[in-house]
């Protein structure tokens, strides 16, 4: 079937074209809302501008074309094989990406808002700038694997409520990404460039975030339980209000980051950088501080209770008002 066929026959009211071969079609700008290209092959065809909205594109074989502003809002892309499409800027507004194929795809500053990415392969994939606010990508046993986003670039990507639940992000690129309230449960950002990320709010409770890039990212109250930070960049970041309650801190650079609130009961600070940090009113309670540098910290009003601080470096250290390990009050 060739391109004209294809329109002829949808023009006349024909909707089911399953199966389909439509490889290298020259299909810009056509208008296939609601069509069934189930299990079609469309390999390298031409659908730039091309109206998919709603369409059934389930299983179907779009490896190498390009939909570049193609409207494919809730469309079924089901299983589908996306590898090295082009999608910039295309709308997949509450589009179905379950278990679809998208690596090496560019989706630079597409729509994802609300799609659901459960169980899909995004790797090397690029989301600079793409939308994904409120899109599901969670990971959930014996249902759908986890979404496989290892070393795809999401700078300034907008990940606002995204839900990454147990999503696997090792090395991904998220530079000045927003994901403020997103859900990163038991995510893996092992060796992740967060950067300058806007994660206010953010859940990374059991998160492996180790080796991760995080200078300046803005984590106000964050949380952070359990997450494993170690060898982690955290340097000038701000973690005001934080929740880092047995949370894993080996090695970590914390050099002027701002901790003010936050909480680090019975976290592990073991040999971690708090040079200059900022720890007003902290709460540190049970933490374990074995030789870490905190000097010239601001630890004014912080509770050190029953922590581990023996072998410490406080030199230059602002402790008025602390609650010492002992219970005692520093004047």
């Amino acid at each position: 079937m060739d391109a004209s066929e294809l329109l002829q026959r949808y023009q006349a009211g024909e909707v089911d074209f399953r199966g389909a071969n439509l490889s290298n079609a020259g299909l810009e700008g056509a208008d296939l809302i609601g069509v069934d290209l189930t299990g079609a092959d469309l390999a390298n065809a031409n659908l730039i501008f091309a109206y998919l909205n709603r369409a059934n594109l389930s299983k179907a074989n779009l490896m190498g074309t390009r939909l570049c502003g193609a409207n494919l809002s809730q469309a079924d892309l089901l299983n589908a094989n996306l590898r090295d499409t082009d999608l910039h800027g295309a709308n997949l507004y509450g589009a179905d990406l379950r278990g679809a194929d998208i690596t090496l795809a560019n989706l630079l500053d597409a729509n994802l808002m609300t799609a659901d990415l459960r169980s899909v392969n995004l790797s090397g994939a690029n989301l600079r700038g793409a939308c994904l606010r409120g899109a599901n990508l969670r990971f959930e046993k014996r249902c759908y694997d986890r979404a496989n986003l290892r070393g795809t670039d999401l700078r300034k990507a907008d990940l606002r409520g995204a839900n990454l639940t147990g999503a696997d992000l090792t090395k991904a690129d998220l530079r000045g990404a927003d994901l403020s309230e997103a859900s990163l449960r038991e995510a893996n950002l092992t060796g992740a460039n967060l950067t300058g990320a806007f994660m206010k709010g953010v859940f990374l409770t059991d998160a492996v975030l180790a080796e991760a890039h995080l200078r300046q990212a803005h984590l106000v109250d964050a949380k952070l339980e359990r997450a494993n930070l170690t060898e982690a960049n955290l340097a000038a970041a701000d973690l005001s209000g934080a929740n880092l309650t047995a949370a894993i801190l080996t090695k970590a650079t914390l050099t002027q980051a701002t901790l003010k609130r936050a909480r680090l009961n019975r976290s592990d600070l073991s040999r971690a950088d708090l040079r200059q940090t900022d720890l007003v009113g902290a709460t540190l309670i049970e933490a374990y501080l074995g030789r870490a540098d905190l000097r010239d910290a601001n630890l004014t009003e912080a509770n050190l209770a029953k922590a581990e601080l023996s072998s410490a470096n406080l030199a230059g250290a602002n402790l008025q008002g602390a609650t010492m390990p002992d219970g005692s009050i520093r004047d």
